[in-house]
């Protein structure tokens, strides 16, 4: 069966997955002040694999993952190529799970074992991935309004909070903590795009690509610039990589004439909106990966094995709270960097000539029949 998603929903799908479980981190700290500016660099960076992203799907025609996969590449290849991007995927759903069992267990639940949380989260993604893309796509519809307006919301009741001069001077240290804070966006979470690749089907029209993934991704970025830049403005740009949960702590400050305090317990629930969706895609992407790696026609039988087992891998990868705070502030790393940049600029490059040379063989194919 073909899944088919609207481009708008599509573009309500790439805003959750790329806000997902970041919206509580210290998002690009070695920037300092200027935070705003490395948002800007990194999103200038991530533009183009998004175009690049969506380039390749546009090329794919009418057809669905496997077939246009199969089309540009080749059967073999294309089954090594999402044998990799499976044991990335996966490994990014027990990172998502580690992220939200630590958070929940550091401020809501300090005695109940991880394995409990993970567990029932294991559940729930479990059959989101296998009610497919299509349903995941509209139930990120309807979270997505509950997540920008508790944002928006919040963000208002902040700004009696905020002092601008923690933006100031502009590069004082030069463009090195510029440099080194987009290099964090960029690994966590811009690139990460990459992965939405895999689970969608099929789309409504040829540039239903671009409609979905650029406008989704710009959004997404604007939102988590507005939100970490407002945090670090509260907290101070000082403080703002000590914490480990900066956006939390600023939310905390926040006091309406006695009356509306103890807040940051909505940002607790669109913290888990956004990562129970990323993890859902995750784990479908990685069913849709290693089905179609190993040669068969339906993912749904691989969710059960790879949800379960991402709950000791969730313990494995990232066992406490300051492993989860260094993952989420790294740089880079190699073996991602070449799953996230290397590989889709070679697939993007491959991907171009095998469609000029169809196009030339179906042109000459029509001069010899006229």
């Amino acid at each position: 069966m073909r899944e088919v998603v609207p481009d708008n929903q599509g573009l309500v799908l790439v805003l959750l997955f790329v806000v997902g479980n970041t919206l509580v981190f210290a998002l690009g700290a070695l920037a300092g002040p200027d935070l705003w500016l490395a948002f800007l660099v990194a999103t200038a960076i991530a533009l183009p694999m998004v175009l690049l992203v969506a380039r390749i799907r546009s090329l794919m025609g009418g057809r669905d993952l496997a077939a246009g996969l199969e089309y540009l590449f080749g059967r073999w290849p294309s089954r090594a190529v999402a044998l990799g991007y499976g044991v990335l995927t996966w490994r990014l759903s027990c990172y998502v799970m580690s992220d939200v069992t630590n958070f929940v267990q550091a401020v809501a639940l300090p005695t109940t074992p991880q394995f409990v949380v993970a567990s029932v989260l294991a559940l729930l993604m479990l059959w989101a991935a296998k009610e497919g893309v299509e349903v995941i796509a509209r139930f990120s519809v309807v979270m997505a309004k509950v997540v920008l307006l508790v944002l928006a919301v919040t963000f208002l009741l902040m700004l009696s909070e905020v002092d601008i001069g923690e933006f100031l001077p502009v590069m004082y240290d030069g463009p090195k903590p510029v440099i080194m804070g987009a290099l964090q966006l960029l690994d966590f979470p811009f690139l990460e795009v990459i992965v939405l690749f895999w689970i969608f089907d099929c789309f409504q029209s040829k540039n239903s690509p671009y409609k979905v993934f650029l406008p989704g991704f710009l959004i997404a970025a604007f939102v988590l610039m507005i939100v970490a830049c407002t945090s670090m403005a509260v907290v101070g740009a000082r403080r703002y990589g000590f914490y480990y949960f900066p956006v939390w702590t600023a939310v905390a400050r926040i006091n309406v004439s006695t009356f509306l305090t103890r807040l940051e317990a909505i940002i607790g629930v669109t913290f888990a909106i956004g990562s129970f969706v990323k993890m859902a895609v995750c784990l479908l992407a990685a069913s849709r990966c290693f089905a179609y790696a190993l040669g068969f026609k339906d993912y749904r039988f691989l969710v059960t094995p790879l949800a379960l087992g991402a709950i000791p891998g969730s313990q494995w990868f990232l066992s406490n709270v300051l492993e989860m705070e260094r993952s989420a502030t790294r740089t880079h790393r190699a073996g991602e960097l070449a799953l996230q940049v290397v590989l889709p600029i070679v697939l993007w490059l491959v991907a171009e000539l095998r469609s000029r040379k169809s196009k030339k063989h179906v042109k000459k194919g029509e001069a010899s029949g006229s």
